[in-house]
């Protein structure tokens, strides 16, 4: 399963869109990567373009993930905007991922598309 991945100075905001299946396991290591170069970068915004995932990580691996972030050393602060696919399942999984880093004092939205989630993500709106 192929990502890309990119840091935008100009807004300071860390683009991430993996695409294909994603396995648990190639969810951990994306992950991984992400919060590294978010932690080099000192970005304080994330925005992950799922909209190309042909099958999303479970839900299992998604709670763990972001039960990890704290451990990871994730800023409390960052903006986290997720654009999803529109598979039923992909929906789901991101409603659950929302949830989970909201659960946990992460400023985390979903989206339909990337146009509303970088004006949330350079807006100073949290909800």
């Amino acid at each position: 399963m192929p990502w890309q991945m990119e840091y935008v100075a100009g807004k300071e905001t860390l683009v991430v869109a993996p695409s294909g299946r994603l396995s648990d396991n190639e969810a951990k290591q994306l992950t991984g990567e992400a919060i590294a170069l978010l932690k080099q970068t000192q970005a304080t915004r994330v925005l992950g373009d799922c909209r190309n995932i042909q099958s999303a990580p479970s839900l299992a691996a998604v709670y763990w993930l972001v039960q990890d972030y704290a451990n990871c050393g994730v800023p409390r602060e960052t903006k986290i905007a997720l654009v999803h696919s529109h598979k039923r399942d992909a929906v789901e999984i991101a409603q659950f991922y929302e949830t989970v880093c909201l659960n946990r004092h992460y400023d985390a939205r979903i989206f339909e598309s990337i146009k509303a989630a970088e004006t949330w993500l350079c807006s100073g709106r949290t909800a």
